[in-house]
C-alpha cells in the first residue's frame, strides 16, 4: 500500500467518524438533554446555533469522504470492486442526497422560524431533521459496517 492511498483511507475514515459521530451526539445526547432541561425559546436558537457550526463540518466531511472514497477505489480496487463497494457508494449518494435536502429545505426554513420566533414552525422543522437525521445515522453505520467487514464477507 502506498502512502498516497494510507492517507486516503485514513481521510475517509477521520471523515466518517465526523459526520456519523456528529449525528450520533445530536440525536442521542444533544436533542434528548435540551429537550428536557430547556423551553422553545432557548433549545430552538441553541439547535440552530449547533446545526450552523455542525453542518460546515458535514459538508467538508462529504467531499473529503466523496473525494477519498474514489481516491481508494482507484487505489485499491483499479476499477474492479465486491458488491460491498457498491452497496457503499449507493448508500453514500442516498446519504449525501438527505444532508442536501435537510440543509436547504428544513434547516434554512429553521433559521427563518428560529428568527421570527415561530417556535411551532421551527420545532416541526426540527422535528423533520431529525428524522432524516436517525435515518441518516442508521444509513452511515451500515456504511461504516460495510467499510470495515465487507471484504470479509464476500
Amino acid at each position: 500500500m502506498t502512502l498516497q492511498l494510507a492517507i486516503a483511507i485514513a481521510l475517509h475514515q477521520l471523515a466518517t467518524v465526523i459526520w456519523i459521530g456528529g449525528m450520533f451526539f445530536a440525536h442521542f445526547a444533544l436533542r434528548q438533554s435540551a429537550q428536557r432541561r430547556l423551553e422553545p425559546p432557548q433549545r430552538l436558537p441553541l439547535l440552530l446555533a449547533v446545526f450552523d457550526r455542525f453542518f460546515v463540518w458535514v459538508w467538508l466531511a462529504v467531499v473529503v469522504l466523496w473525494a477519498s472514497g474514489f481516491w481508494i477505489f482507484l487505489g485499491i480496487y483499479d476499477g474492479a470492486m465486491g458488491w460491498h463497494v457498491h452497496v457503499m457508494m449507493a448508500l453514500a449518494l442516498v446519504m449525501t442526497a438527505l444532508f442536501a435536502y435537510i440543509y436547504f429545505v428544513p434547516y434554512r426554513a429553521l433559521g427563518q422560524r428560529v428568527g421570527e420566533q415561530d417556535w411551532a414552525g421551527a420545532a416541526a422543522r426540527v422535528a423533520t431533521i431529525r428524522r432524516i437525521i436517525l435515518i441518516n445515522l442508521a444509513l452511515g453505520l451500515a456504511t461504516a459496517m460495510l467499510g470495515s467487514a465487507g471484504r470479509y464477507l464476500q
